[in-house]
């Protein structure tokens, strides 16, 4: 059963951007202070052209200045804080972590605010801690769980989810779906007698849901998503599922997966007809140096996630994402009210 490579195809469209007032200005051809003037003293405006700009507002979904941004405009703003998902070790030595922050600082020293880090530390409490932030506007690149949603949602800041959804939250996100579709298709294409899929933690109730239902169900974690398409990818071609290795690893320590892979190619009679996806390009390279150290082949076809510089400079085929637009996209999100965007992915082919 073939599935086209497209986003329709997983049942996620790219968040439509939230129209603006400058929007507005363009589509009609008339100045942004006339439009601002319909919406916030509109008997400034002739009766012709107020009726003009609020048909066409309305018929593209503005329906004037977002709240929340005009009291950003109203108060002196200072700090923006990121609330990140792992240890500042990890943060800051993660060439994609570190790439995200380099967008969200540039993008801040711009407008000359301030960056807060509020990385896990470990602490059990650690998200309903952190959302009590002095910071003035708040980008979460963290997993948001299901106790958690009505708290973001409560949260009266402006507030911007990175990586992960919840209804009526903007977010900022890639195509993970889309792109682990195609790097399994970048693996079938090889022909494998075997397949493996490298995974990062997804949870027991999770896998279920996306095993149960590959077409209809679409997880809002980046886990779950990455192991959708991989699967749908799996179902188009016909291969058989029995013929799939999961294994799934901790995202804190990605290059311990290596001694899991090793394990797990050994009793394989042709270690090297195996195709394997990974999660992240760390667990992709993790793999390949503990093969080389020793002395077994690579696997037929291996694909990594992310396109960090170390995965070019290896030669590994990876799905690259842009890391740093992401982080810039973020800050433009939660103080521009620029709405959710998802950013693509593409295929790079190198040597593996």
């Amino acid at each position: 059963m073939a599935l086209p490579p497209t986003l329709a195809a997983f049942g996620e469209q790219p968040a439509l951007k939230r129209p603006t007032l400058n929007d507005i200005a363009r589509d009609l051809g008339i100045s942004r202070a006339t439009v601002s003037n319909a919406f916030n003293r509109p008997e400034l405006v002739a009766a012709p052209l107020l009726e003009r700009i609020l048909a066409h507002s309305s018929a593209v979904g503005y329906y004037g200045p977002d709240p929340m941004a005009r009291a950003l405009r109203r108060k002196d703003l200072h700090e923006v804080a990121v609330i990140f998902h792992h240890d500042l070790r990890y943060a800051l030595n993660d060439s994609q972590s570190v790439q995200f922050l380099r967008g969200v600082a540039s993008a801040l020293d711009k407008r000359h605010l301030a960056l807060q880090l509020i990385p896990k530390m470990g602490r059990r409490s650690f998200m309903p801690a952190a959302f009590q932030t002095t910071a003035d506007a708040i980008i979460v690149h963290a997993e948001i769980t299901q106790e958690l949603k009505p708290q973001v949602k409560a949260i009266r800041k402006p507030l911007v989810l990175v990586d992960t959804f919840v209804d009526g939250v903007s977010s900022i996100s890639i195509a993970d779906e889309l792109g682990a579709f195609e790097a399994m298709q970048h693996v079938l294409s090889h022909r494998p007698d075997h397949i493996m899929g490298v995974c990062l933690p997804v949870g027991e109730d999770e896998w279920n849901r996306i095993f149960n239902d590959p077409e209809g169900f679409h997880s809002g974690i980046v886990g779950g998503a990455r192991l959708s398409g991989y699967l749908r990818a799996l179902l188009a071609a016909d291969y058989p599922l029995e013929q799939v290795t999961w294994l799934e690893i901790s995202d804190s320590e990605p290059e311990n997966a290596a001694t899991d892979v090793m394990r797990a190619l050994k009793p394989l009679k042709h270690p090297n007809r195996v195709g394997m996806v990974c999660m992240s390009d760390r667990i992709a390279l993790a793999v390949m140096h503990a093969l080389k150290n020793h002395g077994m082949p690579l696997p037929l076809s291996l694909v990594g996630f992310d396109g960090i510089p170390e995965a070019e400079s290896a030669g590994l085929t990876t799905m690259h994402q842009d890391s740093y637009r992401k982080g810039e996209e973020a800050v433009r999100s939660v103080l521009d009210g620029a709405g959710s965007i998802m950013l693509p992915v593409k295929l790079i082919k190198r040597n593996t």
